[in-house]
């Protein structure tokens, strides 16, 4: 008697598991991608910068690699998914590649999310003045679909100012079931009868002196943005310690008299490591147009 009971139970507990894995949540319904193609589904862009900027890297789950970039000096373009099966999207979340220090620029501004049907594209979502991408931050969307598509894309029609490209680091396709309002239960309205308002006792209005705002103390700090501007307009951006500008700008005053080398080396730090122990950017005097120095 006992063998029999264990088995219903099991029995029951098995079907219990199945039905909750198999309800519909707003999880992620791209798989973790390691190439274009696998696991599952295809994964094609408009354009790539290199061969290490491939865009299945906008799913593949890391935020320590490149990420998708378009081809140089192009600044906009679109990155698509591809399912196996038709699938409904109503939703979906981005995120900015955070391993270089332009990625605020390089981010998308204006874009459309759109859903194959066959024979056209089918817009589905409308941003555009999206801005502020924080490092390791989604930002999430979602919209009104009840119609299968197989494959969907981002059309990004605008970056944040960068001239360069146009890149994105991470993105999730999800599906949010909507839930259907309950009807209303009536409820029934008793007659009151209404009862005299008190006069009410005047209020003694206290006056209260204003505080003097406090003067905000100069900054301190021992840090800057570098912003050096190219002659073909291109901007390089650095976090220094102020020893790193000062050596900086002694160099520079001192190659504008005819002295010191032509070229000066900036040590980048964090930024754009990649897989290297250390990367230095090389800046050449006559080909600096501006630069400007914000302490903080």
């Amino acid at each position: 008697m006992l063998l029999p009971a264990l088995l219903a139970l099991l029995s029951l507990l098995a079907f219990t598991l199945n039905t909750y894995a198999e309800t519909p949540g707003s999880t992620n319904l791209v798989p973790i991608m390691t190439s274009n193609t696998a696991p599952s589904g295809i994964v094609t862009s408009s354009s790539i910068w290199s061969s290490n900027h491939q865009p299945y890297q906008v799913f593949d789950g890391k935020d320590t690699d490149y990420g998708w970039s378009s081809a140089e000096h192009v600044v906009q373009g679109w990155i698509s998914y591809e399912f196996e099966t038709p699938v409904i999207v109503n939703a979906y979340s981005l995120q900015a590649r955070t391993k270089f220090i332009d990625y605020k620029t390089e981010s998308p501004k204006d874009w459309t999310f759109e859903g194959w049907d066959g024979s056209q594209w089918i817009v589905l979502d409308t941003q555009s003045n999206i801005s502020g991408w924080e490092s390791n931050v989604k930002k999430e969307f979602s919209f009104s679909n009840d119609v299968e598509y197989k494959k969907y894309r981002l059309n990004i029609t605008k970056n944040n100012g960068n001239t360069s490209y146009v890149t994105l680091g991470a993105m999730e396709m999800m599906y949010n079931p909507v839930s259907l309002p309950t009807e209303p239960t009536p409820t029934t309205t008793t007659e009151l009868t209404p009862t005299p308002t008190p006069t009410p006792t005047p209020t003694p209005i206290v006056t209260i002196e204003p505080t003097p705002t406090a003067t905000p103390e100069e900054s301190t700090g021992n840090r800057a943005m570098l912003i050096i501007t190219m002659d073909t307009g291109l901007e390089k951006e650095f976090d220094l310690s102020i020893t790193e500008v000062n050596a900086f700008l002694d160099w520079y005053d001192a190659r504008d008299a005819g002295t010191g080398p032509a070229k000066f080396a900036i040590n980048k730090h964090d930024n754009n490591k990649g897989p290297f122990s250390k990367r230095t950017d090389y800046v050449i005097f006559d080909k600096i147009l501006t630069f400007e120095v914000n302490e903080y």
